[in-house]
């Protein structure tokens, strides 16, 4: 299932990069009632190829319509948090095994304790300890 989605994401990347190279003209926007529809069956997988090639046709009209200023700055965008997210890595390369560990079973816990506040669990890190000393 996992692989199908990549699939239909490439699919749709593809014929977004196509359609903006070429310039273009997409059909008429499809009409609110149906973003309306696309908006509330999203959770949905797609499990016909028509349904799928139906929303492949209704979102390159969509992405037709959006102006080439906004397309430049999502791209942009996109570059600029690609560059984030290399950091980001490299940075977690640095850190030594204890401490990737570390994060590792501190977003285990997370996820098993969605709790926003450390008060909430009475966690003290050793500079707080220090520092009431």
């Amino acid at each position: 299932m996992r692989s199908f989605k990549i699939a239909a994401i490439s699919l749709i990347t593809m014929i977004t990069t196509i359609t903006f190279a070429t310039g273009e003209k997409q059909p008429t926007p499809p009409s609110k009632s149906s973003n309306a529809e696309i908006q509330k069956t999203s959770a949905d997988p797609i499990k016909e190829p028509a349904e799928f090639q139906k929303v492949v046709e209704e979102y390159k009209s969509y992405v037709a319509k959006i102006p080439a200023e906004v397309r430049e700055e999502i791209i942009t965008y996109r570059k600029e948090i690609a560059k984030i997210n290399k950091e980001k890595r490299l940075l977690y390369k640095q850190l030594s095994q204890e401490a990737q560990n570390y994060l590792k079973t501190e977003q285990d816990y997370k996820k098993r304790l969605p709790l926003n506040r450390k008060s909430l669990i009475n966690v003290e890190t050793i500079g707080e300890k220090n520092d009431k000393k």
